[in-house]
C-alpha cells in the first residue's frame, strides 16, 4: 500500500515530466490519505496555479501555510498567485516572507527579482537575482533575470555579460538570447540583434517580444518589407497585440497605403483607442483618404493633450489652416 510519500514522490516525478493530470492524481491521493499534508496541499496548489485554476489553488496553498506557516515554497506560491489575480501587495508580502522564512531558497528569490522588476523596483529586483545566483551559479535562467533589472537601469554593457553568461551556462535558453538580441538593438548594434533574435525565435518561435524587436531591428536596416512582413507575423499569432498592428499601420501610412493602414487601426481593440499614439495615427489615415472634416476633429481633439502627439497635432493643425 502506497504511503502519502510515496504519492508525493510519484506526483514530484510526473509534475517534473510535465504530466500535470498524474501529478494530480498522486496529490490528490496523498491528501485522502492525509488531509493535514503541508506539502500535498502546496504542491497541488502549485499545480493548479499552472493550469490558472487560481481559485482552488488558493485554496490549497492557503491550507499548506495554515499547516505549515513556516514554508517558504507556500509563501512564494501563494504570492504568485495573488499577483496573477491582481492583489499584488498582499502577493509580494507572501514572496517576501518566502526569502524571510528560507533565505537560503533561489527559487524564492528568482520570484521576487522577477516581480521586483515587473513593478518598476529594477534596483531591488538586481539585489534579489544576485542572491538567487549565489545560490545557484550554474541556473542559466538567472542570469537572464539579473541582466533584465540591469537594462531597466540602462546599464547595457552589464546586462550583455549577464546575458552572454547565461548562454555559456546554456546555448539552448531562448530568453537568454531574445533579451540579449532586445540589447544589442537598443546599443544600436543591430548586426548582433539580428542574429541573436533569429537565434531566439529558431528556440522559441512563437516569442512576440523578440520577433518585435527582429522587425525594429530590420527597420532600423532600411529592410522596411522585412519588418513589416514580421509584424504582420505577430498580428496573425496574436490578433489582440494592437502595438505591432499600430506599428504596421505606420508603415501602411508611410507607404500611402492607406487602405491596408485602416484595416490595421480598425482591428485595435476598444480599450486601447483613447491612447494618443492611436489617434493620432487615426486621424492621418483619415487624411490620406481624403476625409478631411474627421482628420481635423480628430487631430483638434488631441491637440487639448500635453503629450508629444498632442505638440505633433498642434503643429500640423497650424500648418493646414
Amino acid at each position: 500500500m502506497n504511503s502519502v510519500a510515496d504519492f508525493l514522490r510519484q506526483g514530484l516525478q510526473a509534475h517534473g515530466q510535465g504530466d500535470l493530470d498524474a501529478a494530480a492524481t498522486a496529490y490528490r491521493a496523498a491528501l485522502e490519505l492525509d488531509p493535514d499534508s503541508a506539502s500535498a496541499h502546496n504542491n497541488l496548489g502549485f499545480l493548479l496555479s499552472q493550469q490558472q485554476q487560481w481559485e482552488p489553488a488558493l485554496l490549497h496553498l492557503r491550507s499548506a501555510i495554515a499547516l505549515d506557516p513556516g514554508s517558504s515554497m507556500a509563501h512564494c506560491n501563494l504570492g504568485q498567485v495573488l499577483i496573477a489575480l491582481q492583489q499584488v501587495e498582499d502577493g509580494m508580502r507572501h514572496i517576501e516572507q518566502a526569502v524571510a522564512q528560507d533565505p537560503v531558497n533561489p527559487i524564492a528569490w528568482d520570484a521576487l527579482a522577477r516581480f521586483r522588476v515587473l513593478l518598476g523596483d529594477f534596483t531591488g529586483g538586481e539585489y534579489a537575482a544576485q542572491r538567487a545566483i549565489g545560490l545557484q551559479p550554474d541556473a542559466s535562467p538567472l542570469y537572464v533575470r539579473l541582466g533584465i533589472a540591469q537594462a531597466a537601469q540602462k546599464r547595457y554593457a552589464e546586462a550583455l555579460r549577464s546575458y552572454q553568461s547565461a548562454l555559456s551556462l546554456d546555448q539552448r535558453n531562448a530568453e537568454a538570447w531574445a533579451q540579449y538580441g532586445i540589447c544589442c538593438f537598443l546599443g544600436n548594434n543591430f548586426g548582433d540583434a539580428r542574429q541573436a533574435l533569429h537565434n531566439a525565435l529558431h528556440l522559441n518561435p512563437a516569442d512576440a517580444n523578440a520577433l518585435r524587436h527582429l522587425a525594429l531591428t530590420e527597420l532600423s536596416l532600411g529592410n522596411t518589407e522585412q519588418a513589416m512582413a514580421y509584424l504582420q507575423q505577430i498580428v496573425e499569432q496574436i490578433p489582440q497585440d494592437d502595438e505591432s498592428r499600430i506599428e504596421l499601420a505606420v508603415l501602411h501610412l508611410s507607404r500611402h497605403e492607406t487602405a491596408q493602414a485602416q484595416q490595421m487601426l480598425d482591428g485595435v481593440q476598444q480599450a486601447n483607442r483613447d491612447s494618443s499614439r492611436y489617434r493620432f495615427y487615426l486621424a492621418l489615415a483619415k487624411q490620406q483618404s481624403h476625409s478631411f472634416d474627421e482628420f481635423r476633429t480628430l487631430l483638434s481633439d488631441l491637440a487639448q493633450g500635453s503629450d508629444g502627439y498632442a505638440d505633433k497635432a498642434r503643429e500640423i493643425l497650424q500648418k493646414t489652416h
